[in-house]
């Protein structure tokens, strides 16, 4: 490929089976994206009268709609560890299944399946885990259950072996170890989408080719036509909007109920209790205010996760200031931590740590987007970057 091309863009998804939901009996359940596959090559397997499938993300919810709609099936269940509120599903992924009359089992986690019955351990919710949900704890208690097909939708995975092959650096996951621009470690070799970053969308794999694209422009001294298309709009406008529940929903009125929500939202910093999100102006952002998360300030309390009106977890996502070490070391937040007068402890997108100044001895790495943050932070905001020791308290 290198004789013909000058760019490799490697984008071949994430197609190998996921984890199998059970301990025992792992022959008899049947990997999500087979029965897919097959059913669209050949037509829906013979699954009996009653289906489980166990996840609860989109793929599971195709399942379980493919199975409805199966001749002979008379009931299909979803069974999900958790409860609806943390399936990773889309809304209207799982308002479709629901219409379809497809059931929803929570709280369960499946342990054997030996054809027939399914042997599943009643759970309950936990503390908040590091994927920003309730982790589940068994209980002891189990339950059986009768089902003659079983799917198992617990997400796809990724397959290193084209990597290997082709001799990319590989993290301690296997996968590839890639610069903020998804560059691996062959030069102008790039990769993209799920078989970067596992199962997730196709929107968030456009967006990792737009990158790659408008990187590959500048590499080659072009410009690149790619347009931010903004809604001028009054935030005064945007409060009426926020405080309309519902609707009715009209074909040509349907954009005015949208929040611009990556200008004006902001909700995430006013439903912190603790403060943590704050909103901060950055030079090349005008009229535009930039979240930055302080970790010293944050408890993990997931509210603002609660009230994001995306899928996003803000205390996650959002750029973070570090206060300590310790806890720059405690995370994996893509943020910074001050060392010294013009030198930073960074950790990028892709968990890569590194120093850099801001100034002089800049890392290549260090991309100017940070580089606006860290010094809107130091020149119009430097309490931030303050702190002391907890008083003690008796």
């Amino acid at each position: 490929m290198r004789e013909d091309y000058d760019y490799v863009v490697v984008a071949v998804g994430a197609w190998s089976e996921g984890r199998n939901p059970v301990r025992e009996g792992q022959d008899k359940v049947h990997d999500a994206l087979e029965v897919l596959i097959k059913a669209k090559e050949n037509g829906a397997l013979d699954m009996g009268k009653r289906v489980a499938v166990v996840g609860a993300g989109d793929v599971a919810m195709d399942c379980a709609r493919l199975a409805k709609r199966t001749a002979g099936v008379e009931h299909v269940d979803i069974v999900y560890r958790r409860t609806e509120a943390y399936m990773p599903a889309s809304q209207d992924e799982y308002e479709d299944a629901l219409a379809e009359g497809v059931g929803v089992l929570e709280l369960v986690a499946p342990v054997s399946y030996d054809g027939k019955n399914l042997r599943c351990e009643k759970m309950e919710l936990g503390d908040y885990d590091a994927s920003g949900r309730k982790s589940v704890n068994g209980t002891g208690e189990f339950a059986d259950l009768d089902y003659d097909f079983v799917i198992g939708a617990t997400g796809a995975s990724v397959n290193p072996s084209l990597f290997e092959t082709f001799g990319l650096a590989l993290d301690e996951r296997r996968r590839p170890q890639l610069s903020e621009v998804f560059e691996s470690s062959e030069a102008n070799v790039y990769v993209v989408g799920d078989c970067r970053r596992g199962p997730s969308t196709v929107v968030a794999a456009m967006g990792d080719s737009r990158t790659v694209a408008k990187e590959i422009l500048r590499r080659e001294g072009l410009a690149n036509d790619f347009e931010r298309v903004e809604v001028p709009m009054e935030q005064s406008e945007i409060n009426k909007r926020r405080g309309v529940l519902m609707h009715e929903r009209e074909r040509d009125t349907e954009g005015l109920r949208c929040l611009t929500c990556d200008q004006f939202c902001e909700i995430c910093k006013e439903v912190c209790p603790n403060r943590a999100n704050v909103a901060i102006s950055v030079p090349g952002f005008e009229n535009l205010h930039q979240i930055l998360h302080v970790d010293g300030m944050c408890n993990e309390c997931g509210n603002c996760g609660t009230f994001c009106p995306h899928a996003g977890l803000p205390y996650k996502d959002k750029f973070t200031l570090y206060w300590t070490r310790d806890d720059f070391e405690d995370s994996d937040n893509a943020g910074f931590l001050k060392l010294d007068d013009d030198k930073y402890l960074l950790r990028d997108s892709n968990t890569q740590v590194f120093e850099s100044g801001i100034r002089d001895n800049r890392d290549e790495r260090m991309l100017d987007g940070f580089v606006a943050m860290i010094t809107a932070v130091e020149e119009d905001y430097p309490w931030l970057l303050q702190y002391s020791e907890p008083v003690a308290r008796v």
